[in-house]
């Protein structure tokens, strides 16, 4: 085989799959389900001193994150369901996530919460800890669409195989 055709076969191909998807799952563990859910339950345990409005922003972390992380559980399999539903549990997390993510921010700077040591501003440490789990996210509705663009892909050849091999016999009688 040249370097030509080895370039897209099909093995190295599963492989880098198959690292990215090792790296979107750390990253989303992290960022997506950890991140997410720990800032979240800190609102929901903390309600008192936060009242019941951020009580519900946690709440909904907390289940923004349970989407985002099962979404790219969901798309480790190669299943055209598995893939279609890690889509659609991801990006409506991650929206959910960012939209939460938004209101705390802006909640803690109308506030004037800061940190006790370093005096920067509260919203942008939980910036920094919840805005990377849009990484994750995107890399798991990229593997999903490009598995199921190879699904689709990988039946229409047949297809279109029979559709040739049946115009071939009727052309040869």
């Amino acid at each position: 085989m040249d370097r030509k055709n080895m370039k897209n076969s099909p093995t190295q191909r599963s492989h880098l799959i198959t690292a990215l998807k090792v790296v979107m799952l750390a990253l989303s563990l992290w960022f997506s389900c950890a991140m997410t859910a720990l800032s979240g339950a800190g609102l929901i345990y903390n309600r008192s001193n936060y009242g019941e409005g951020l009580a519900k922003t946690g709440i909904f972390l907390v289940i923004s994150a349970i989407m985002m992380t099962a979404g790219a559980f969901l798309c480790l399999f190669r299943k055209k369901m598995t893939d279609i539903l890690s889509i659609i549990l991801s990006v409506p997390g991650l929206v959910l996530c960012l939209t939460m993510l938004y209101h705390l921010a802006t909640h803690a700077d109308k506030a004037g919460w800061t940190d006790k040591y370093s005096l920067l501003p509260v919203s942008d440490m939980y910036i920094r800890r919840i805005l990377p789990c849009i990484a994750p996210v995107v890399m798991a509705t990229t593997i999903a669409a490009v598995q199921l663009y190879s699904y689709k892909h990988s039946e229409q050849k047949p297809v279109e195989k029979a559709a040739k091999q049946k115009q071939f016999n009727d052309t040869a009688h």
